[in-house]
């Protein structure tokens, strides 16, 4: 098992999910996926790596949370960080 990688993004940034098209903000972040092999084979269609950064981010503008790959995110373009 590879060592955990820095978080790219931290509590409170506003974030863009690159494949939904989605604003939100960082509520936690896990240096590595922490929810089931369930969850990531029925939800996580992209098969993003395990060992690498997850996020907990609120979804702008509809009141949920997700559970986000740092690879399929980007700073929020329309805000400076």
């Amino acid at each position: 098992m590879s060592k955990p990688s820095k978080a790219k993004f931290c509590v409170g940034q506003l974030i863009h999910h690159k494949l939904f098209d989605y604003r939100g903000i960082i509520l936690g972040v896990d240096l590595e996926f922490k929810s089931t092999d369930e969850w990531y084979n029925e939800v996580a269609k992209s098969r993003p790596p395990k060992d690498e950064p997850w996020y907990h981010v609120l979804i702008h503008q509809k009141g949920y949370q997700t559970y986000v790959a740092e690879q399929n995110l980007q700073l929020d373009p329309a805000v400076q960080n």
